[in-house]
């Protein structure tokens, strides 16, 4: 809105709406550019371009709708402009409290360029990491600390860890021996036999697992992380502080966000975060995934051990199948990453 006249503004070529005033009485308007009148306008750049290769200011670019509706489509409507300036930086006040997020990965989400939100410290943290960054970290790193996928023995009950079809696949690529002769050597990998090692030992039949078995127990060990995760428990982030809730605290402490002060304030100046984030279970889901996963692994290898080692994935792929793609179900259905792609 006009809160003077326009010859009373010194600054008039940095501000849009008295430019886009100052235009509307060139072009022969009588009335709309008065003290106390709201100008209508819209930050536009020209057809073919983007603000980011505009070399114009902001209030070079503004135009009133009638001139956008005369200019046969000259000018058109900087989205970009409006996703960064008025879009993000609400998001980003509304998705503070929501463990996980960043302003560089909601940009990411927008369409925005995530490199002009990065945080200034070198210091990158893994809950703040954007999903490329992950991607790219050994696997070692990626999934330290997940829970292990544990199988329970159909025959002797014993609750044994599932290593991952990759590591059986690794053993079988160590050279020097036949494939054939390995898988009967080095019968102690789940893989090999079905069963736990206890049941190899005394030769037991019937702990050998079935596709089905397999399959039930990977996806309640996720149903398990997943449940976990609605439980919305929530701690503060305090060491010398034990206070968990499943609730929400709104009071607002000076410029602190509503709903992350912790109760006992101010004995302690902690803040209430997600004891197990969206972070958590996504990694946890992709790691079900990774340990359910050789193929990757084998299009690594040199064509003439890869050979082989596919006709022995083959036999147990039946196997893996099923499990693998109920838990790559479960973890395309997380939202964490609904915007990477």
């Amino acid at each position: 809105m006009l809160t003077k006249p326009l010859e009373a503004y010194p600054d008039a070529k940095n501000q849009p709406h008295v430019q886009v005033a100052l235009r509307l009485r060139e072009a022969g308007y009588l009335s709309g550019f008065s003290a106390g009148d709201t100008i209508p306008y819209i930050i536009c750049c020209e057809q073919g371009t983007t603000s980011s290769g505009s070399s114009a200011g902001i209030a070079d670019r503004a135009r009133h709708p009638d001139e956008m509706k005369r200019s046969n489509r000259t000018w058109m409507i900087d989205i970009d402009y409006y996703l960064a300036q008025q879009i993000h930086p609400l998001v980003s006040r509304l998705c503070a409290p929501i463990q996980g997020t960043n302003p560089a990965h909601l940009a990411n989400c927008l369409g925005v360029d995530p490199s002009k939100f990065q945080p200034k410290t070198s210091e990158v943290t893994i809950s703040g990491s954007s999903p490329s960054l992950l991607s790219a970290m050994d696997t070692d790193d990626r999934y330290s600390g997940c829970e292990p996928l544990r199988f329970s023995c159909p025959s002797c009950s014993r609750t044994f860890e599932c290593p991952s079809v990759s590591s059986w696949a690794l053993m079988l690529s160590s050279t020097g021996i036949p494939v054939e002769s390995r898988v009967q050597k080095k019968s102690h990998n789940f893989w090999c036999r079905l069963c736990c090692s206890k049941c190899q030992e005394e030769g037991e039949v019937r702990g050998r697992m079935t596709c089905a078995m397999i399959a039930n127990q990977v996806k309640t060990q996720a149903n398990k992380f997943i449940s976990t995760y609605y439980k919305g428990v929530m701690t503060c982030d305090d060491e010398t502080c034990s206070y968990t809730t499943r609730g929400l605290n709104l009071r607002v402490v000076g410029d602190s966000t509503g709903g992350i002060i912790c109760p006992n304030y101010p004995q302690c100046d902690g803040h209430i975060v997600r004891k197990y984030t969206e972070v958590d279970l996504h990694r946890q889901l992709a790691y079900f995934c990774h340990i359910l996963d050789a193929v990757w692994f084998i299009e690594k290898l040199e064509l003439k051990v890869r050979i082989p080692l596919q006709k022995e994935l083959a036999r147990i792929q039946p196997m893996v199948d099923l499990a693998a793609s109920n838990v790559k179900k479960l973890r395309n259905r997380c939202a964490y990453w609904w915007g990477s792609d």
